[in-house]
């Protein structure tokens, strides 16, 4: 069950963008806003990702 979820979950969402990107004839504002700040993403999101992981590290023992 979580290896459907942690496979499936993302398919969807992935799924659910590219048919909203067939459907508008290109990229919404939205997204196109998102693409342009991708180095902060990424940056933001191995912060997050390593914070947690710390966390529930320390909350372990």
């Amino acid at each position: 069950m979580s290896l459907f979820l942690a496979l499936g979950i993302p398919v969807i969402v992935l799924g659910f963008v590219y048919l909203l990107i067939l459907e508008n004839d290109g990229m919404p504002a939205w997204l196109e806003n998102i693409s342009q700040n991708n180095g902060s993403i990424w940056t933001y999101g191995v912060i997050a990702i390593a914070v947690i992981s710390l966390i529930k590290y320390v909350s372990n023992n």
